[in-house]
């Protein structure tokens, strides 16, 4: 019974953040991303996080955007570093996010005065040929969140941001800024994207919670040089050759953790 009106609180609360940032960011498209995901605790260092995302975009028409699902198996060196390596495979019905990739990550975390938990990490990415605008990546995330849950619906806000550093791809042909001749033909290699997430994780019961999020992602030419940009205008046609990806997401994630060991391990 618990469970159903919380689902049913939740629906409600998704419905309103949609039609909220729908009017808020309506320059930009507003997507849904829902995700399911099982962790599986093999001891009390090693767990293993299997889970598949659906997303659609809101702006047109609640249109599948992409599928994905995904394997990470993580580590804890220590309380405070651990070590995660991944596989995630998706199909894409356009150019967000699609194709599969391999990623490895590296986290810390600390405490702050004994009541916010800081984490850090540094992920490394190798993406297949399918995706065109990079093929390595690396991502930089921070990530703040109370030591404790809070009374309210059993709740454990957090906010996160992530900076996205791209590597090849297929090149762009870049042109004098003066003259308008073609000067260099490369990737934007460079930091080109940002993610801001707001988070609101309510445990439901002992092993099964349910996150509401809230995701802006915003592209640009950070610190980069002029031969190293994206969204740049063609001289001759005046379109635009690789432009900022930038929407809003309101997501949905499902979480079931099982333990594989007994507590007097």
């Amino acid at each position: 019974k618990y469970f159903l009106i919380s689902t049913c609180k939740t629906r409600i609360a998704v419905a309103f953040l949609l039609f909220s940032v729908s009017k808020s960011w309506s320059q930009n498209d507003l997507k849904n991303w829902n995700t399911a995901q099982l962790n599986l605790s093999f001891t009390k260092k090693m767990d293993l996080r299997l889970s598949h995302l659906r997303a659609y975009n809101v702006t047109d028409n609640y249109t599948s955007d992409f599928n994905q699902s995904s394997a990470h198996l993580s580590y804890d060196l220590t309380k405070k570093i651990d070590i995660t390596a991944g596989y995630t495979f998706g199909g894409s019905s356009s150019l967000t996010d699609g194709g599969s990739r391999i990623s490895g990550k590296l986290g810390y975390k600390i405490k702050l005065a004994d009541a916010i938990n800081w984490s850090n990490a540094i992920q490394a990415e190798i993406h297949s040929k399918s995706e065109t605008r990079y093929h390595y990546r690396i991502i930089w995330n921070t990530r703040l969140s109370p030591k404790k849950r809070l009374d309210f619906l059993n709740l454990a806000p957090s906010v996160s941001y992530s900076l996205f550093y791209n590597i090849g791809g297929n090149p762009i042909q870049y042109y004098d800024s003066k003259t308008g001749n073609p000067a260099v033909r490369q990737t934007p290699d460079g930091f080109h994207r940002g993610r801001l997430m707001i988070n609101l994780n309510s445990k439901i019961t002992k092993h099964t919670s349910l996150s509401l999020y809230y995701m802006m992602q915003r592209e640009f030419n950070l610190l980069t040089s002029e031969y190293r940009r994206m969204n740049i205008t063609k001289p001759a046609t005046g379109k635009i050759v690789r432009a900022f990806d930038n929407y809003n997401v309101i997501g949905l994630t499902l979480q079931h953790d099982i333990n594989l060991y007994s507590k007097k391990e």
